[in-house]
């Protein structure tokens, strides 16, 4: 099966590579540690590999912006249901990022109802888009969903992929660092890098764009209050920023501008620990939102980037291979 779309130092377990497993999961994002979450509560004890650190690319850097009724097509049904998973996962493994908060549009005229109520966003006009959103850090629910997999019997190993051995349409064990994991099954959880199936199972269709955006992380002496979201319009400085402020005293931002959109051949070049931001966008971007509020005066952020996967038709990858 295939869904294209560090656990804490020191509780990496070894793997015996001549033993058949039940299932292997390749990719330690979001997606490969839920697989193995959810695979434990029904007994099984997969082994995920990971060749760099769990939640190293996007799921350890991205916005984790949760809305409920923002789905629509096919998708609808996914937003509902995977807004109210975070809820339960935030209560079944303590994830402390987790809350619920509204979300401002912001730009254009001054609303005074959202600046009376969020103060902090002072500079901008604001009004309240939308009251029923929620937040959550997806590097810590990740590593939450791993943690709660491994005290299950789970298993982490890290390793670079190098391929699949095939008997015939069944996957029998998964090549990493030139050795052979037998397996009964295998899932391809990597993101924009499981653009590298085709190469495995040349049957396998894997068509992907891969979206390298930058963001920043600013770290607050203190957490904003009032909490609430922005989703801003674009800008002068060519940014249309989304910005989460979080209960840990950061606040995360992104929609900097100025992505980079790579191919294939482009993303299988790149590993995780390559991808670097756009030093011009984390300038620009601080500007824009310096103009939209002061709270963050006196911080300087941090640059991050990771790079999104975006099939052709924006939709989640997933189903059986073989």
């Amino acid at each position: 099966y295939t869904v294209c779309l560090s656990l804490p130092r020191g509780r990496c377990s070894d793997v015996k590579m001549t033993e058949v497993q039940d299932v292997v999961i390749c990719g330690g994002g979001i997606v490969g540690c839920a697989t193995a979450y959810f695979l434990s509560l029904k007994g099984l004890k997969p082994v995920l590999v990971e060749r760099h650190g769990v939640a190293c690319a996007a799921s350890g850097r991205a916005g984790g912006f949760l809305a409920r009724g923002w789905g629509s097509g096919p998708t609808e049904a996914l937003h509902f249901q995977g807004f109210d998973l975070h809820a339960q996962l935030a209560e079944e493994l303590g994830v402390k990022s987790f809350r619920r908060l509204p979300t401002l549009s912001v730009g254009g005229r001054k609303k005074k109802a959202a600046a009376a109520r969020f103060p902090w966003v002072d500079l901008a006009g604001s009004e309240i888009m939308d009251e029923e959103t929620a937040q959550v850090n997806p590097a810590e629910v990740t590593h939450k969903m791993l943690e709660a997999a491994m005290a299950k019997g789970a298993t982490l190993q890290i390793g670079t992929v190098e391929g699949v051995k095939r008997e015939e349409d069944k996957v029998t064990a998964v090549i990493v660092d030139g050795k052979e994991l037998p397996c009964q099954a295998v899932v391809f959880a990597m993101g924009p890098w499981s653009v590298l199936v085709e190469k495995w199972l040349p049957e396998a269709k894997v068509p992907m764009e891969g979206v390298l955006s930058s963001s920043l992380l600013f770290r607050m002496p203190r957490p904003v209050d009032p909490p609430c979201a922005l989703f801003c319009g674009e800008d002068q400085y060519g940014c249309h920023l989304e910005v989460n402020p979080r209960n840990d005293s950061t606040v995360y931002v992104c929609g900097l501008g100025g992505s980079t959109y790579l191919n294939e051949a482009q993303i299988a070049a790149l590993p995780p620990h390559e991808v670097k931001p756009n030093p011009a966008r984390v300038k620009t971007a601080t500007e824009s939102l310096r103009s939209k509020t002061t709270v963050v005066n006196g911080v300087e952020p941090e640059a991050g980037a990771c790079i999104r996967p975006c099939p052709p038709d924006a939709r989640p990858m997933m189903g059986r291979l073989l």
